[in-house]
């Protein structure tokens, strides 16, 4: 009688400790996802030649390479890529940074990194996954450095997508 009332016992222990790994398993198997590039944000377009001329061209490479060189201290040289965009320069850059931190830090756990663009007409910030090997950064040319109603935008990241000059 002992016997089976040991089998019983032995099964719902095994039956709790079941309970608990399964969940914590799949915890697990969700943290190791890969990164996605979420889709571009209001306001920021896609050109499929430079709008600007080599002053603001100037410019904007000088708070590029700030932001850049910080980056790739962390994630390697290799690994980042720079995707130009547009912005409009009628958009508030806290926009930007709420759209992103909506997509990375509030669903899949990513915190803000500091950056600093060294520069006074310009704007950045960045995103790090939970394990730190992915980033997301933001860069622009403050509104004031608008051309025609825009202003240059980067994305530097580590992380997949089609388009972009890889590093």
């Amino acid at each position: 009688m002992s016997n089976k009332i040991g089998r019983k016992g032995r099964f719902f222990r095994v039956l709790k400790i079941g309970t608990l790994v399964v969940p914590l398993l799949g915890l697990a198997a969700c943290s190791g996802e890969e990164a996605v590039m979420p889709p571009d944000a209001p306001g920021v377009s896609r050109s499929e030649e430079y709008s600007f001329g080599s002053a603001t061209q100037a410019q904007d490479w000088q708070a590029t390479r700030k932001v850049l060189g910080q980056l790739e201290g962390r994630f390697g040289e290799k690994s980042m890529r720079i995707l130009a965009r547009n912005l409009a320069s009628t958009t508030d850059p806290q926009t930007i940074k709420v759209y992103y931190a909506e997509r990375l830090v509030h669903q899949a756990g990513w915190a803000e990194m500091p950056v600093s663009t060294f520069a006074d007409k310009a704007w950045a910030f960045a995103l790090v996954s939970p394990n730190g090997k992915h980033v997301l950064a933001v860069e622009a040319l403050d509104a004031s450095e608008s051309a025609g109603g825009i202003v240059p935008l980067n994305i530097l990241t580590n992380l997949d997508e089609d388009n972009g000059s890889k590093r």
